[in-house]
């Protein structure tokens, strides 16, 4: 995601040059570029809930918004959960672990890790703002778009010099982290809230995303009943969906409306 958030800022930089409108936001219809903080709390269906819980997702958007209310923005996502739907035997199979998945070191007693799920989401999305009330910036909102989605089991090891976990450590733990990624489509709806203080511009919204993915790992270490799982399938796709809130605190750039003032 790190490579993401220099475009993001020279995105929001360019249009920003275009929002510069001097007038009354509460009053108004205008222009306005917007950079977005994000927080997503998801719920897992179809394949990725075979594997994964519920996760979270945070990130960084840009938001562009015509005087007419057109919505065009691009934006990074980080996932990350602590929940599997499957136990460690799943994870690593036969032969590496014990009867109940743990892993056993170097140094022959058992090793310290975690196993989570991890993953990013980017996307360029358009929709439309349809105002509600006095204020012709605010209102309820409708967003597609299209991006691209990846999730993996993560592998967290405690690293020690006398117990190291040799059988999942460094490139070896890419045979067990079931990476896949693919095209994904977003429909997002919600309700988006600007005003002159700048500091409480909000949103939030009921969010889908559904991906296509395919393994991006050549190969799986695993073992079940003495026998390899072997080279995966590079046919093989998988329907991953993500559903969930997000809530958005916006960061607008415009010009203010000239404060008035009266002399008697």
């Amino acid at each position: 995601m790190r490579k993401f958030i220099p475009l993001l800022l020279l995105l929001g930089i360019s249009l920003s040059s275009f929002a510069q409108m001097p007038k009354d936001i509460m009053k108004d219809p205008i222009p306005v570029t917007m950079f977005q903080a994000t927080y997503a709390f998801h719920i897992p269906g179809l394949d990725t809930k075979k594997l994964y819980g519920i996760s979270h997702n945070i990130g960084g958007s840009f938001v562009y918004k015509t005087e007419s209310n057109w919505l065009f923005t691009a934006n990074a996502n980080y996932i990350f959960g602590s929940k599997l739907n499957i136990d460690r035997m799943e994870v690593f199979g036969e032969g590496i672990t014990t009867s109940t998945g743990e892993v056993i070191g170097g140094a022959g007693s058992i090793s310290l890790f975690e196993v989570n799920q991890r993953g990013f989401h980017f996307q360029l999305e358009a929709g439309k703002l349809f105002p509600f009330g006095t204020n012709p910036n605010s209102g309820f909102f409708v967003q597609a778009g299209l991006g691209y989605l990846r999730n993996r089991i993560r592998i967290d090891y405690q690293q020690t010099l006398l117990n190291p976990p040799y059988q999942v450590e460094g490139d070896y733990q890419y045979g067990y982290d079931r990476l896949r990624g693919g095209p994904a489509i977003h429909l997002e709806t919600g309700y988006l809230l600007l005003n002159d203080t700048r500091l409480l511009n909000l949103s939030i919204s009921l969010e889908v995303t559904y991906a296509r993915t395919r393994n991006l790992r050549d190969y799986d270490f695993r073992v079940f009943d003495g026998k390899p799982v072997g080279p995966t399938d590079p046919n093989k796709r998988f329907n991953d969906l993500y559903f969930g809130i997000r809530v958005c605190w916006n960061i607008p750039f415009y010009e203010r409306q000239p404060q008035e003032y009266y002399y008697n």
